[in-house]
């Protein structure tokens, strides 16, 4: 068999391309440290570094949003600090002016320490975090929590309705701070005032909660001698949580008459089952002008509503002949009884009542500020721990993918050196086979 000088010389070259492309080849995997370079020298490896590279930038992602959240909550948390700081000096002053002995020059140095605490304890409500955006707007950071209106003159909130959530994990969200709504607005009152809260739309209805803006805002006109206007109300003492039934209490047994005000009275016939105080109080009302029975717990409540209302308001009822089963025997009431309002016509009495209610207030207020800085312990610990979740599973997803995609290089070493020799081994060879002609040995 013939073989050609062409194809013997075609064949060591191809031999020596092929060998330099292979030792090429590992010296790339060398050079990048990988063990799969493009996915065609392992589909499936290459996948599953992909999938895991995503899975560990997601995590981190993740961690980034637990470092945010956890400096927004602590900002959250200075401000409610702050914010107890100020009602526990408001308080201070508050039981100082209830000193009788106080001069009306000292009641305004009063005054005037309160209306900054309020300016105050204001800034707080509309403090910023790190990034410039308001802690206490929920989902509307960049609009400042609370605004003064000018027409009531009382603090709104005009922030977000929605508190805003990151995610921390891929079934974990946690809300980055509270709604100033939820925080300074929606506090429990017993001030005479946040009962004379009116709805225009709807008719009056009783508010029993306000802001703590209002509360310090109403603390510092009393210091001044000056009082928000109030209804005066009557309020049954027992319970009528059961419902009632007046359908079989005979002839007049469930009639009362009510009157405001000393005007003309009105007369309320009851003669039906009522299953509960919402439905009792409906049929009292479809019958009375000029006041307005509402539930309040367990019982029943009476509100003036004429007027602007009035500073000073009485409600009148009297039952002529009380039975046993009838409305006002029920509602705890007796013959003849007359109920009146929180009698404000007393300057002195108004001053230290309002006071008291401050002072009450603002304990809900303390309180309300007390159950946020739980929840946002409770949030900085779930941030903690989720941490360290976090971590340790990108600990784990990292040695899987250093499984997956690192290279051995033991192994790369041993075969780099395996391919340097057989390509110097195919150069050799080329080279003797390039001497192997008749010529060389012709003399």
């Amino acid at each position: 068999m013939r073989i050609s000088t062409v194809w013997s010389q075609q064949q060591g070259l191809n031999s020596i391309l092929g060998q330099q492309a292979r030792l090429a080849n590992t010296q790339l995997h060398l050079a990048s440290g990988k063990k799969v370079l493009t996915p065609a020298e392992d589909p499936a490896a290459a996948v599953r570094v992909l999938d895991l590279q995503d899975t560990l930038a997601s995590t981190g992602q993740y961690q980034d949003n637990i470092t945010m959240t956890r400096a927004r909550l602590n900002s959250e948390e200075a401000a409610l600090n702050s914010s107890e700081n100020v009602l526990f000096r408001a308080k201070e002053l508050t039981i100082q002016a209830l000193n009788p002995t106080l001069k009306p020059a000292d009641r305004l140095a009063v005054k005037d320490e309160i209306d900054q605490l309020l300016d105050n304890l204001v800034g707080i409500a509309n403090s910023k975090n790190a990034n410039g955006e308001y802690i206490f707007s929920g989902d509307q950071a960049n609009t400042p929590a609370f605004t003064l209106d000018s027409g009531s003159g009382e603090y709104v909130y005009q922030g977000g309705l929605q508190q805003r959530v990151l995610q921390i994990a891929p079934q974990r969200q946690v809300a980055d701070g509270d709604l100033g709504a939820a925080v300074f607005q929606n506090i429990d009152s017993v001030s005479l005032a946040a009962d004379a809260t009116v709805d225009t739309g709807s008719g009056p209805r009783q508010i029993n909660k306000r802001s703590i803006f209002e509360t310090l805002q109403t603390l510092s006109k009393a210091l001044d001698g000056t009082y928000d206007n109030v209804q005066g109300r009557i309020t049954g003492d027992r319970v009528l949580q059961y419902g009632v039934d007046y359908s079989a209490s005979g002839s007049g047994a469930a009639a009362f008459t009510i009157s405001v005000n000393g005007g003309a009275a009105q007369t309320v016939n009851l003669a039906a089952k009522y299953a509960d105080l919402n439905s009792l109080t409906t049929a009292i009302n479809s019958q009375l002008t000029g006041v307005e029975a509402r539930a309040s717990g367990n019982n029943i409540e009476f509100i003036a509503t004429t007027g602007s209302p009035p500073a000073v308001s009485t409600v009148q009822i009297d039952d002529t002949s009380p039975a046993v089963g009838s409305f006002l025997t029920d509602a705890g009431f007796v013959a003849g009884q007359t109920g009146a309002g929180v009698d404000t016509s007393s300057v002195a009495d108004r001053y230290t009542l309002t006071l008291n209610n401050a002072l009450t207030d603002m304990d809900a207020a303390l309180e309300n500020f007390l159950q946020v800085r739980t929840s946002v312990g409770a949030r900085l610990n779930a941030l903690d721990d989720q941490e360290n979740q976090n971590e340790k599973y990108s600990v784990d997803m990292k040695s899987v993918l250093s499984e997956t995609q690192d290279l051995d290089y033991a192994e790369a070493i041993s075969q780099f050196n395996q391919q340097s020799n057989a390509l110097q081994a195919a150069q050799q060879a080329f080279a003797r086979v390039q001497n192997l002609s008749l010529f060389n040995f012709l003399r």
